[in-house]
């Protein structure tokens, strides 16, 4: 099975960010690869239709939500949504969180910290290429299910 091939991890994910102009970039990128995408420019929407339970069974199910840090205005930062989801997931959704704040070399405490707790799988520096981004997300999801 290639990894590189569209449609064949299929990864269900909810992108949460305050740009638009993000959200349709990252709606664009991982639907054109096969995966299921739902978007919110409002991380606390995002989280009530996270933490909702439908009768349709597959809005709330998700194997990975990325999320900006920062949204100003928003009441909840990308960490605090990045919390709630691994508790109400018990721990088996992934979370990945972006930014264009920090680089790797200069993450703030609460980034560390939540790297290591593993509340947060993943940090994506922004700005970003299309090849890297789907790259981290699919070597990540391969992996898993090929082991």
């Amino acid at each position: 099975m290639s990894l590189t091939g569209s449609n064949n991890l299929g990864i269900r994910i909810l992108v949460v960010d305050d740009e638009p102009d993000i959200l349709m970039t990252l709606n664009a990128i991982l639907e054109g690869r096969g995966h299921y995408v739902k978007t919110f420019d409002n991380p606390a929407e995002a989280l009530n239709h996270l933490t909702s339970s439908t009768n349709n069974g597959d809005t709330s199910y998700y194997d990975l939500v990325i999320t900006d840090y920062r949204m100003p205005g928003s009441g909840i930062s990308g960490s605090d949504l990045a919390k709630r989801v691994k508790e109400h997931t018990r721990r088996k959704t992934r979370v990945f969180l972006m930014s264009g704040s920090f680089n790797e070399s200069s993450l703030p405490e609460e980034f560390i910290r939540a790297l290591k707790s593993e509340i947060v799988d993943e940090f994506i520096q922004k700005p970003f290429s299309n090849d890297k981004f789907i790259a981290i997300i699919e070597k990540r999801f391969s992996h898993n299910r090929n082991h």
